[in-house]
């Protein structure tokens, strides 16, 4: 598999305005009432989509700003070939603070990590897909509220590919 630098970068960046404004429309809260929240523990050892930076040149709150990693499970990883995401499907979306030293860009302190699962059954009003939000390096304190509609707004725009933005490339 081919990794096309620029491809990426372009469609990282063309959809990464409505993703972010998305992710920064959420606020704290539970979601799911009593449900256990679901943080994807190793997620960091699973395939790595890709990587964009949102640096200070950007329109983008500072909050949206740094290294944005997406991770997927095997599961996840068949689904974007086809855009048809199996339920067991996991995509995590890691934002890290950039630091740059010396002309050198590197990854800083957890910001957050978002989370899709997919189960269509349970989930039916979003997708199919359960959103989830960690700040920082939290693990058990979900920062979505709403049931993951104010996610699945922004979502609804990817119909064609599962509701998931980010592409295989």
């Amino acid at each position: 598999m081919t990794t096309d630098a620029s491809g990426f970068r372009r469609a990282f960046f063309r959809q990464g305005a409505r993703i972010l404004s998305c992710f920064a429309m959420l606020s704290l809260g539970t979601l799911y009432g009593s449900e256990a929240v679901q943080y994807p523990d190793g997620f960091r050892l699973w395939v790595h989509v890709g990587t964009g930076v949102i640096t200070t040149a950007s329109r983008l709150p500072e909050s949206e700003r740094g290294m944005h990693h997406i991770f997927a499970n095997e599961k996840a990883i068949e689904g974007y070939a086809s855009g048809n995401f199996a339920d067991g499907s996991i995509i995590v979306y890691e934002l890290r603070e950039a630091q740059q030293q010396k002309g050198i860009i590197f990854e800083g302190d957890r910001r957050r990590v978002d989370v899709m699962i997919k189960d269509s059954n349970q989930y039916r009003d979003t997708g199919g897909w359960r959103f989830e939000r960690f700040l920082g390096n939290e693990q058990e304190q979900d920062a979505v509220h709403d049931s993951g509609n104010s996610c699945f707004a922004c979502h609804m725009g990817a119909d064609k590919h599962g509701f998931v933005f980010s592409q295989l490339h």
